[in-house]
Parts: structure tokens; sequence; C-alpha cells
């Protein structure tokens, strides 16, 4: 490591030490140290001890990152300002296209817009029960929702969604019935959401029903027409989450190594991997043993 970068090691492990410090301390006492630790930083250097001026330095960085960690105040009219959990009339805008689960489940990443005739802002998770309306990626609708705040287990070390949610920007969470879904204006899916249909559709119509969803799981995460018994395999073997978020990487990783496992010899030699496949490592597939 060249000795010109050393100096700005100190500097970002203080601003990771007060990203990691965020959550226990008060907004109120992060200013109260940065205010503090500059104004002994810049005395220290009057006085010419610049040696010295390193510590609070590094203490107003670290409240620097701490600042920078800490969420901002929701404005007065955000749907998270709302006393929940309530029961309300939603208008909003599709955020993106729907997240498919199950023919009869779904959720929707919405902008909302009001909620019972009062103008409000903030994105919320609405989680579909029964078979949705035909919806698009930046429609309006409208729909009676059971509004309530994201939970999370309290369990240490456990994954807190919640908190993931509220750092992604979503306070706000809820169920209702896709009957109580009303759509405010006709559906104009944008061009990604439309070369996304166009390729579900081309798997139904160009591969078994199983081999098509599966196809469309791994490659686009929907599962919409995955049988039931695969997603079950899937979720035994341990590896579910291929169907969803990972699923793209996996193909992306698995269409070459399907390709380039081996290639013939010229005049007959032996099969040899190819030397430029990222699989190339990979152990070859088992055959007959030779002595």
């Amino acid at each position: 490591m060249s000795r010109l970068a050393l100096p700005l090691a100190p500097l970002a492990v203080a601003f990771a030490a007060g990203i990691a410090l965020a959550p226990w301390i008060p907004p109120h006492a992060m200013w109260a140290v940065l205010a503090a630790a500059l104004a002994a930083s810049v005395l220290v250097l009057v006085l010419g001890q610049a040696v010295h001026a390193l510590v609070p330095l590094l203490a107003a960085i670290a409240m620097l990152g701490a600042l920078r960690a800490t969420p901002a105040p929701l404005p007065p009219d955000h749907v998270g300002r709302l006393p929940l959990p309530i029961t309300a009339r939603v208008e909003a805008r599709l955020a993106a296209e729907p997240i498919v689960w199950a023919p009869d489940r779904a959720r929707l990443a919405l902008d909302v817009e009001r909620v019972d005739g009062v103008v409000r802002t903030g994105r919320i998770l609405i989680g579909l029960y029964g078979p949705p309306p035909p919806l698009a990626e930046g429609q309006r609708l409208a729909i009676d929702a059971r509004l309530e705040r994201p939970l999370g287990f309290r369990d240490p070390g456990v994954f807190d969604a919640a908190a993931r949610l509220a750092r992604e920007g979503v306070h706000v969470t809820g169920s209702a019935s896709a009957a109580r879904v009303v759509p405010l204006e006709p559906p104009a899916p944008p061009w990604p959401a439309r070369v996304r249909r166009f390729a579900l559709a081309a798997f139904a119509e160009r591969l078994p029903s199983a081999s098509a969803g599966l196809l469309g799981g791994l490659v686009l995460g929907d599962r919409t027409t995955l049988p039931a018994d695969v997603q079950d395999a899937f979720r035994r073997a341990g590896i579910f989450h291929v169907l969803a978020v990972s699923g793209f990487n996996v193909a992306l990783l698995a269409a070459p190594c399907g390709r380039s496992r081996a290639r013939p010899a010229a005049a007959g030699g032996p099969q040899r991997p190819a030397a430029s496949s990222p699989c190339s490592a990979l152990p070859p597939s088992s055959g007959p043993s030779r002595r």
C-alpha cells in the first residue's frame, strides 16, 4: 500500500465509526460534539500545536459520519406522520411494476398523493390478497388499505426489516384486498415494463410451463407461473433466493458455464475447458475414470 494513502485511513475509520454509532447518539448531541471538536481544532492550530489537532479533527469527522447516517425528519405531510394503524383510502401512483409472488399474492410500491382526500407524500408498500387487476408502473390508482408501521424482529443480531425499509424511505406498509383496487387511469407501462412482459410471454410461448416459470423466476424474479412444487423444492434446498433478487446474477453466471464446460479439440484430442471462461477452474463433470 502506498504511504500516500495512509493519512486517509484514520479519516475513513472515524467516519465509519460515526456511522456505526449514529443509532445511539441523539442528533443534538452530534451537532454539539461537532461544534466543540471544530472549535478545539481551530484553537489548537491557532496556538501552533498542529500535532494535537488530530484528535478533535477525528471527532468532528466521526460526527459528520453520524449525521450522514441519521435519517432526515419526515415532512409534515408525510404519510409516516399519520396515527397508525388506520384503515384509509389511498390515492397513489405505482412507483414500480407490481411484484407478483403468486396468482393471488402481490406487492405494490406506491407513491402516495392523498389519504382520505388529504394531500400526503411518501412511499408505502401494500400487500395485495386476491387476483389483482391489470396494473402498470406509473399508473394512478385508489385503494382501501390497512396502513401500519413496519415491524422488525427485536432479537439481537437478527436482520431488521423495518430498519432497512426506513433506510429506503419506506415508513408505512399495509395490506388490502385486490378487489379494493380501483385504477384511476388506463395502464400505460414504460418501455422497460413492456420489455419484461414481452420476455415473459415469449418464455410461456416457447417453453413448457414449468421451464417457462423457472426461467422467468431466474431471469426476472417473476414466480407467478412457477408450479408450487418447484417453489417448495427451492425452499427445501435453501436456494429460494435465486428466484428473486439474485436470480439474474445466477443466470448470467450459469450461461457461460453451460456453454464453455468443454470444447472439442482438433484431431480427436482430449476435451479441454475454455481458458477464458469464468468456469474454467470448475472440476469437469463426472464421467468414466481413466487409468
